[in-house]
């Protein structure tokens, strides 16, 4: 006998795809394994083609070239049904004229079940979701995050192998969204089948997803575990669209003991690690440091900060209170915004104003290279332990 659609893998593989719409390139010779039983987030600016990726899954879209692998067998041609996938749209699409439960079996329904089987499935489903006393409702007695759950319910009834998630959080307000974020988990974890989940919120990426995949202009910039996105992130693309971080550039001035001296803008002097690697003189390079890493400390008028190595002067530009945190953001000259994030009981024991001026301070160990562009590296001999001199 043949295993049914829940009992088989859900593993995804998107193969060399390639997807055109006339002259426009959606998505570009891209790969990606999503194993099963994962929850994975494809993360991204509006038009990088995580839409699209999601789509030739579910078969809505074919691709140009390239394969869709489901449970290693190929379903390019295959229709929705057979192959084991369901999608949860943002809209809900639920029917206003019927109850809940309804809605919820309906795709059973089309199947040829019994009226008996398919409200029995649904109730079950109803009571995963926490819903069974609404049954009888229609969708427009019920609130924004109650719908949700009816449209993950409806989704689930057919028991697929993978649930493709387009933007299911957007429709609701920030309350709704953090308590759906752990149902969507809940759920996941609970049926143990694969989520695949397109979203534009990095911080609905990292709470939720087992990988998050980072995409731009339809292909992959960065495919690796939520901590890792938001602690190590692969290069500077990733880091100024995750968030948490602050990119910094600059050229090598000299390498010593695994760490390059980097001259940045405006005179700023940046210390990066870089392991076994000699970066070349002059070369450029770029670091990230984490804003929770970044301690700020408030410039007396008139005087003048000392600085060194990794600190930026500058004025504070805004403040935004997180709860937890205070958000500072540092106007520097002709440079990119930079960004603190100043524990609240610290802000407050030493509070700050917009337009103060500030000194900005980080320690070398936090700061993480990145892979912006080809390394050009020094030739020195074994053992040299300092490849180039300032």
């Amino acid at each position: 006998m043949a295993p049914s659609a829940s009992a088989a893998s859900g593993e995804v593989a998107v193969v060399g795809v390639t997807k055109r719409f006339g002259e426009t390139t959606a998505v570009k010779d891209l790969s990606l394994t999503i194993p099963h039983g994962s929850y994975c987030c494809l993360l991204g600016p509006s038009g990088c083609g995580k839409t699209t990726i999601l789509r030739m899954i579910a078969g809505h879209e074919k691709p140009t070239s390239g394969d869709i692998r489901i449970g290693g067998q190929s379903v390019l041609g295959l229709p929705q049904i057979e192959r084991g996938t369901a999608m949860m749209f943002q809209s809900y699409a639920l029917f206003p004229h019927r109850s809940v439960l309804d809605n919820v079996a309906f795709a059973l329904k089309m199947r040829g079940a019994s009226t008996a089987d398919r409200h029995a499935k649904a109730r079950e489903l109803l009571t995963k979701v926490q819903l069974e006393k609404f049954a009888d409702r229609l969708p427009a007695q019920l609130s924004g995050g109650q719908q949700q759950r009816v449209a993950l319910a409806r989704a689930l009834i057919t028991n697929p192998r993978v649930l493709l998630l387009d933007e299911p959080l957007s429709a609701l307000d920030e309350y709704l969204r953090l308590r759906m974020r752990g149902e969507l988990r809940r759920v996941q974890k609970e049926l143990g089948i694969t989520f695949v989940h397109v979203t534009h919120t990095q911080l609905e990426a990292i709470a939720v997803a087992d990988t998050v995949v980072v995409m731009a202009q339809g292909h992959i910039e960065q495919a690796a575990s939520a901590r890792d996105i938001f602690v190590a992130p692969r290069n500077a693309y990733v880091a100024r669209f995750v968030g948490g971080q602050n990119v910094l550039s600059g050229s090598v001035e000299s390498v010593m003991n695994g760490v390059a001296a980097v001259a940045g803008k405006n005179g700023v002097r940046y210390a990066i690690p870089v392991g076994e690697l000699r970066p070349m003189r002059g070369s450029p390079l770029w670091g990230s440091i984490r804003r929770d890493r970044v301690a700020i400390e408030k410039v007396a008028p008139g005087a003048k900060p000392t600085t060194g190595l990794n600190a930026v002067v500058g004025e504070v530009h805004t403040l935004e209170n997180q709860g937890s945190y205070v958000k500072v953001t540092l106007d520097l000259a002709d440079s990119e915004e930079f960004v603190a994030h100043v524990a609240d009981e610290n802000f407050f024991a030493h509070p700050l104003d917009i337009g103060e001026r500030v000194v900005a301070r980080w320690s070398a160990s936090d700061v993480k290279l990145l892979e912006d562009g080809p390394i050009a590296e020094e030739r020195a001999p074994a053992g040299t332990a300092m490849a180039t001199a300032g």
